[in-house]
């Protein structure tokens, strides 16, 4: 032990030469190495742990025979990792950003926690007396550098969330938290990157080096919008790489926020409907719904649409399907009678002004999961309305401009049990007709305020021409639509696209890589049609092979290695059907080998994995992206840990982007760690989670 003291000991006395040298000429030394200084973080909780457990150590020091010895040796440890970590937080600070007041303070009250702990060693008297006073040091050092990363009031407690409703103030309950959580904490009155300080209207207003961080209504040409929207990896983007990024949704209220003024003093309710329903997305999850029955094939929907009848799902990947017919002229009864092939997943059935009469309605009866339908300016009557009655999911009917009157619609009410919505625009219902139904059925909400010239018809949505979504290289996502000079308009982070300044195309959209693209069509003089979502894969490279170097479960064996690159998605289970789509890991992890037939630089990996948690399939808790020029010779190039669900949910297949920054090599390894303990709000809380991949894409 003499001789490790000895050697602990000169280390310690030239740690300490070196931070006195430091701190005499602070002004005039020169950095070293770019970035040193932030070796300073890393190490910082050394000492701490050091110094609570030398601390810790007298208060059962009855049961070490050899106290002394192992107390000095923690009191040796603790001095030069105190030394250590205050001579790179010298470096640290030369790099700039700071406010100076506290970082003074945080600075020497560092050097004395170092000082403490070195007299103490040298003293080798009242070790308790010298583990207290390096303690206090601690403390006060800890909370004067907390006080510097996350503002003076990091230390908060019992904050309540904002219930969010149109009175709310948009800067203070919606803007503003998203702020102090992921841009305060290298922005505040301590710590100033870029001469900017956001913690308060008044530091915003003024802005940075860079001048004001934003253009009020021109959120292009907004700084704050520019540097959020930068690639992750680029050296300008905010928040930077590793620390605490903004999703999908916090970009898109800033970047709204911006564009509608930037105001400080507006409420939520004035604030136009896209804002609204991304902040309260009451539409957006509408089409969420989860259903019991199984999707159609891809076939058979196809057989079904027709020139003049389009039938689409209505929400990506959901089994739901709704049918529009338009131009009455070319209505033909046989189309309607062929939906019978989708009658079980047909929700929705558009037929305003087409030549639909009472012997009709014999068909559309026979689509039982309806819940939307339009007979508006239909020559249906009272009649007719006995053959709807067996719609027992039913929630919204159009009877505007029909000849359906009191008697029709209350016997109708009567046999539809989940209907809500019903509109009775330019019917011969009177007032008081509608005061009486009103009374009688006091859960239906009826909707008499049709008025005939000011109607806008709204354009059906774009159809997908891709069949397979999982895009080769050069291959573009393509859209069409039966009506000619129609522009699409759409969004690729999430957010709701504006039918007049969200990105537009007229048929074909480049996509670099796993992308939810939101989509809707606009024409001149129609409404704009409903959004679609798609997500669409991409690959640019394709490997020679892929090679299993995990096994995985004989439940889900898919074609191994191969079917993570045969640009086939994921199928559903059908009960009693083998799926040979997915490969599925259970007690072991997913581990690939990629092998290209020469050296190939990727700009990123795309893993497409099923989160499905009532079913205890989650999504990888790890990733590791590992690159060489021999197999036995490999590196790790990137790790990422993606979110994990919070909360039980259905049959979801998604995807992940992997930034990749490394050069051209010929192997690439992928990791995914499986969820070893599920969590509390699943059934089988506490053991291992399925993992299930299909595509393994590099791009």
């Amino acid at each position: 032990m003499g001789k490790i003291e000895k050697i602990g000991n000169l280390i310690l006395w030239g740690l300490q030469g070196f931070l006195v040298f430091l701190l005499v000429f602070q002004s005039s030394f020169a950095l070293p190495l770019a970035g040193i200084g932030h070796v300073h973080p890393l190490i910082l909780h050394l000492p701490i742990g050091f110094g609570v457990l030398l601390l810790g150590l007298f208060a059962i020091k009855k049961q070490f025979a050899s106290f002394e010895v192992l107390a000095e040796f923690l009191l040796l440890i603790t001095a030069a990792f105190s030394t250590l970590t205050a001579i790179f937080g010298l470096f640290l600070a030369k790099e700039g950003g700071y406010e100076t007041s506290a970082l003074d303070w945080h600075q020497w009250s560092g050097v004395a926690v170092s000082f403490v702990y070195f007299v103490w060693v040298l003293l080798r008297k009242n070790l308790l007396v010298g583990a207290s006073l390096g303690f206090i040091a601690l403390v006060i050092a800890g909370h004067t550098g907390a006080s510097i990363t996350h503002g003076e009031d990091y230390l908060r407690f019992g904050e309540k969330s904002t219930e969010i409703s149109s009175e709310s103030f948009v800067f203070a309950d919606i803007v503003q938290p998203i702020l102090k959580a992921k841009c305060e904490s290298c922005h505040n009155e301590q710590k100033s990157k870029g001469a900017l300080k956001m913690n308060s209207i008044a530091n915003l207003l003024k802005g940075g080096k860079h001048g004001a961080i934003w253009k009020a209504g021109d959120a292009l040409n907004s700084h704050l919008v520019q540097r959020i929207k930068l690639p992750i990896n680029a050296k300008e983007h905010m928040p930077p790489l590793g620390k605490a990024q903004l999703t999908p949704d916090e970009i898109t209220i800033l970047t709204l926020w911006v564009k509608e003024g930037a105001s400080f003093e507006k409420k939520l309710g004035q604030f136009s409907p896209d804002f609204k329903k991304l902040v309260q997305p009451t539409e957006l999850t509408a089409n969420t719904k989860s259903y019991d029955f199984s999707a159609a094939s891809a076939s058979t929907i196809k057989s079904v649409n027709s020139p003049y009848c389009t039938v689409y799902p209505i929400a990506y990947e959901s089994p739901a399907l709704q049918a529009d017919f338009y131009v009455a002229a070319k209505f033909d009864p046989k189309t309607l009678s062929d939906l019978s092939q989708v009658s079980e997943q047909l929700v929705g059935l558009q037929l305003s002004k087409m030549p639909i009469t009472n012997e009709s309605l014999g068909l559309v009866s026979k689509f039982s999961n309806l819940e939307k339908l339009n007979l508006n300016f239909t020559a249906v009557d009272d009649a007719g309305q006995g053959s709807l009655a067996g719609l027992n999911h039913l929630e919204q009917l159009s009877i505007s401009g029909t000849k359906v009157g009191k008697s029709g619609v209350s016997k109708l009410l009567a046999k539809l049990p989940a209907l809500k919505e019903i509109h009775v625009w330019s019917t011969s219902l009177s007032p008081e007709d509608l005061s009486a139904l009103r009374k009688q059925f006091p859960k239906v909400t009826f909707d008499a305020g049709y008025i005939p010239k000011a109607e806008t018809l709204q354009i059906n949505p774009p159809i997908l021409v891709n069949e397979n979504l999982i895009l080769r290289p050069g291959e573009k996502l393509t859209f069409k639509h039966t009506l000619r000079d129609v522009i699409f308009r759409y969004t690729v982070n999430d957010s709701i696209p504006d039918s007049l300044s969200a990105l537009q195309t007229r048929s074909e959209i480049n996509i670099s890589n796993y992308t939810k693209v939101r989509i809707l069509a606009t024409k001149a003089g129609w409404r704009a049609s409903n959004p679609i979502d798609v997500r669409v894969y991409k690959s640019q490279f394709i490997p020679a092979r892929m090679d299993l170097l995990s096994k995985p479960d004989p439940k889900y064996p898919a074609a191994g290695g191969a079917s993570l690159m045969d640009f086939v998605i994921g199928a559903r289970e059908v009960k009693g059907v083998p799926n040979f789509t997915w490969l599925g890991f259970k007690e072991t992890d997913l581990d690939v080998m990629a092998t290209f037939e020469k050296s190939t630089s990727v700009h990123g990996v795309t893993l497409s994995y099923l989160e499905k948690t009532d079913a205890d399939v989650f999504p990888p808790v790890k990733v590791e992206v590992w690159g060489g020029d021999t197999p036995s010779q490999m590196r790790l190039i990137t790790s990422i840990k993606p979110e994990q669900p919070k909360e039980k949910s259905g049959y979801s297949p998604r995807g992940i982007n992997i930034p990749v920054s490394s050069k051209a090599v010929k192997y690439y390894r992928i990791k995914a760690e499986r969820l070893k303990r599920l969590p509390t709000f699943v059934d089988n809380k506490g053991k291992g989670a399925w993992l299930r991949v299909d595509e393994l894409l590099f791009y």
